[in-house]
């Protein structure tokens, strides 16, 4: 029978038990419902609703009493002819996994049963009007009922085979693992992956990554040259997370995997640092971020922090974006690589190429000028000879950029006497320089003796006296630098002009410091930001090539200095 309105007066918590008791009151509820009715039932509870025409007249009753009926469960295969005939008769709404049933009658008495069997009334029933617990579950109904969906969007995935749109965070590393794997296990037509760093690819092949792949491209992906397997990984080199023998069984596995099918298509990709997820993207209609949380553990499940899977077509779609956009970046990279290298290639062969007829013409400028008396004649020589050196110098110069770029600069290490070096070529210099009345002073300073060698003119006893600098490095291209250094002061010093060369060792540092300095114009406010860049002078007859040769020569020394 129907409760009295007295009854709303005495809140009360009951259990109902067995069968018989649980349908008899359930249905004096049903028929006492004055303005709706909420209900949550599991997958089975559709079937049981089903299992007595009761219970269908009761809600019948309910509807065409003008009042409202909103029931949430999980639509699944198997009861999804109960549910088709449910949301005919009322409000019906979808939600996965739903544990339990609950019913609520006008927001004011509530019932309960933790758990069900298909076709079968429970056995206990937990009833309560007490105020407090009902507004609870009443929340809880509604909490539910608003993320739901409806039953008529639920039943046409089922039938026409279409998977809800999902979008899930995983938090534990090891359930991340497992759903990784089988989502590339699913693959059936297309897989696109990106493994961002050098220590996450060392992961993929621990966990047997690359081989699951190339299992399933040779046993299930269809052939399609539309459909393929591509994958983005980090350039491979020196990574100090990675040991030698890792790097080198890597480069094996990537090489091996990159040749097992034509499917398969691997590119290395430019490493980014805000690129810390491994994104991987299933026939473009799933996909799974999973965030780099800690890049030096060794593991896979110690290196990932959350991952997020989706089914959803938008989600899929704007990692498919960002995959493509990461695939042409690399395949423009590799074509400008490419392009670079053709250039190197021939700037190195054209200077090479240019090089060996100068030396012939040096070399017999040379011959002919200790033959020949005419005065006319040797000055048109003199000027064959200037030219030909400078276009030796300007061809030596492009080969040393050449070399620079490549990575290619070839030192020869040896301790030498860095005092030597600085004398030879400043009289090299004054003989050149005879005529034109520019003088040097050269000075080593020597904190720890305080001696000093104050200019070149003095006698070679006291440059014996001076103390020894000795350096290692590369003395070839120590003497190019200086005599770069030295040449450009010289260019911009006029006639009586002076050019001071101060070679100083400092107190407590395994350091030479060497300082030129002129009583030229001085350096162009407006290139002195770009002052060591390629093609930078504002010199008429220079080429803007010295000081970058000097200061990358200088980078790719290391250079030791050893005092005796």
């Amino acid at each position: 029978m129907p409760k009295s309105s007295d009854d709303s007066f005495f809140p009360r918590t009951e259990v109902w038990q067995g069968e018989q008791e649980i349908f008899k009151k359930g249905q004096e509820e049903l028929a006492s419902v004055k303005i709706r009715y909420d209900s949550i039932v599991d997958r089975n509870g559709p079937s049981i609703m089903f299992s007595n025409d009761e219970i269908i007249k009761a809600y019948a009753d309910i509807i065409n009493r003008g009042l409202r009926i909103r029931l949430t469960t999980e639509i699944s295969a198997n009861n999804i002819s109960y549910c088709k005939k449910l949301s005919k008769l009322l409000d019906l709404r979808h939600f996965d996994g739903i544990k339990g049933n609950l019913g609520i009658v006008d927001g004011m008495r509530y019932g309960a049963s933790a758990r069900s069997e298909e076709k079968k009334f429970p056995t206990e029933y937990i009833y309560s009007t007490v105020k407090s617990f009902v507004e609870q579950q009443q929340y809880f109904f509604d909490m539910l009922w608003n993320k739901s969906i409806p039953a008529e969007i639920r039943i046409k995935e089922i039938e026409e085979g279409i998977k809800p749109n999902i979008l899930e965070t995983i938090t534990d590393p090891f359930e991340i693992k497992n759903v990784y794997l089988n989502l590339i296990k699913s693959a059936t037509n297309e897989i696109m992956l990106i493994i961002p760093t050098v220590n996450s690819m060392r992961c993929h092949i621990d966990i047997g990554m690359f081989q699951i792949i190339k299992d399933i491209t040779n046993n299930y992906i269809k052939i399609n040259e539309n459909k393929k397997v591509r994958i983005l990984v980090s350039e491979i080199n020196n990574y100090a997370l990675v040991t030698e023998q890792q790097l080198e069984n890597m480069q094996n596995t990537l090489l091996t995997f990159s040749l097992s099918t034509p499917l398969i298509e691997l590119r290395r990709m430019e490493t980014d640092a805000t690129t810390k997820s491994i994104i991987a993207i299933i026939d473009k209609k799933e996909s799974l971020a999973i965030e780099i949380k800690d890049d030096a553990k060794n593991s896979f499940c110690d290196s990932v922090g959350f991952a997020t899977y989706s089914n959803s077509r938008p989600t899929v779609l704007s990692y498919v974006s960002i995959f493509e956009s990461f695939w042409k970046q690399s395949d423009l990279v590799k074509k400008l690589k490419e392009s670079e290298e053709l250039q190197k290639d021939f700037v190195h062969i054209a200077a090479h190429e240019l090089k060996n007829p100068i030396q012939p013409i040096i070399s017999s400028s040379a011959i002919l000028k200790s033959k020949i008396k005419d005065k006319e004649s040797i000055e048109v020589l003199e000027i064959m000879d200037r030219n030909a050196k400078k276009l030796l110098q300007l061809t030596g110069d492009i080969l040393d950029v050449t070399k620079i770029g490549t990575k290619n600069l070839d030192l020869n290490m040896e301790l030498f006497k860095l005092n030597d070096i600085i004398f030879d070529i400043v009289k090299d210099y004054n003989d050149q320089l005879e005529n034109e009345n520019i003088k040097f002073e050269v000075k080593f300073l020597d904190c720890q003796s305080n001696d000093n060698m104050e200019n070149l003119e003095e006698s070679s006893d006291k440059k014996e006296k001076i103390p020894p600098f000795y350096i290692l490095a590369d003395k070839i291209r120590i003497t190019q630098v200086l005599s770069n250094l030295l040449n450009n002061a010289i260019k911009f010093t006029s006639a009586k002009g002076l050019i001071k060369i101060d070679v100083e060792k400092k107190d407590n540092e395994k350091k030479v410091y060497i300082l030129i300095k002129d009583t030229g114009t001085g350096i162009d406010s407006s290139i002195i930001s770009d002052l060591f860049s390629k093609f930078v002078t504002k010199s008429k007859g220079g080429t803007g090539l010295g000081l970058y040769i000097s200061k990358k020569m200088l980078c790719c020394m290391i250079i030791f200095f050893v005092f005796y």
